[in-house]
C-alpha cells in the first residue's frame, strides 16, 4: 500500500508531470506517423523528404527527453 500511496502522493504534488510525459509521448508518437507516412515517396525531391525525417527525429528526441525529464523530476 505504501508504494501505491507514495505515488499518487507524488502525482499530487507535481501536477504538470503527466502533461509532459503526456506530451512527450504524443512527440514520438508524431515521429512515429511522420516515418509512417514515407515521406519519401510523396515529395518531389529527396531532400526535402531527408529534411523532414532529420526534423522528425528532433521531434522524437525532443519528446524522448521530455517525458524523462518530467518522468525523474523530483520535488
Amino acid at each position: 500500500m505504501d508504494g501505491t500511496f507514495g505515488t499518487i502522493q507524488k502525482g499530487l504534488t507535481q501536477p504538470l508531470r503527466p502533461l509532459g510525459v503526456t506530451v512527450g509521448v504524443l512527440l514520438v508518437i508524431a515521429t512515429l506517423a511522420t516515418i509512417a507516412s514515407t515521406p519519401w515517396q510523396t515529395h518531389a525531391s529527396m531532400t526535402t523528404a531527408i529534411i523532414q525525417l532529420l526534423a522528425a527525429l528532433a521531434m522524437s528526441g525532443i519528446g524522448v527527453g521530455l517525458a524523462y525529464v518530467s518522468w525523474t523530476a523530483d520535488t
